[in-house]
């Protein structure tokens, strides 16, 4: 009798329209955030969200890795402050929906940022002004994060202008080396 109430309540949730984790999560374990106002951009991938009536996060775009900006006495990569610029003005004071991949990056949110239902992340690869990051990224992303990059890499828009750009990744190591 348990057994048969437990499927016919899991069936009922299931056909309910609302996600097996209650509001605001995907059915996959994902969390679908509300979203609110960029109020600042920090880099070509990192943003502040502040929701209407909430506090504001730090969110750290999901799946791919634009070139460093200049901080604090280090110097920044070709085409960072362009990456920057570029977020700035797609996004700077617009709302938009999150959609949270339930992890942290340096106490920061990652997620997927959508504006008007456009995946921002995949449009700044596509626009070459970020690499798709191999190294996150998962189904079902890698192949249209990766597909965008391709594009930007053909059309040589963005970073792609240049003919060997280092990726960020590289960049970030090789400034470790450089302080050892």
């Amino acid at each position: 009798m348990k057994r048969t109430a437990l499927i016919a309540a899991a069936l009922l949730a299931g056909l309910s329209g609302v996600p097996a984790g209650g509001d605001g999560a995907a059915a996959d374990g994902r969390n679908l955030a509300s979203g609110g106002r960029v109020t600042r951009v920090w880099d070509g991938d990192t943003v502040v969200i502040t929701p209407q009536g909430g506090k504001a996060y730090t969110c750290r775009l999901y799946g791919i890795d634009a070139p460093e900006t200049p901080k604090k006495g280090v110097p920044g990569q070709p085409y960072g402050a362009a990456a920057a610029a570029e977020l700035r003005r797609l996004v700077l004071g617009r709302n938009v929906a999150v959609e949270l991949t339930g992890e942290q990056s340096y106490r920061r949110q990652v997620g997927i940022i959508l504006l008007d239902g456009v995946d921002l992340n995949r449009e700044m690869a596509r626009r070459g002004y970020a690499w798709a990051y191999v190294r996150h990224l998962r189904r079902p992303h890698v192949s249209a994060y990766l597909g965008a990059e391709q594009e930007a890499r053909q059309a040589r828009r963005g970073l792609w202008r240049d003919r060997n750009p280092m990726p960020p990744w590289e960049f970030r190591r090789n400034l470790c080396m450089d302080r050892r």
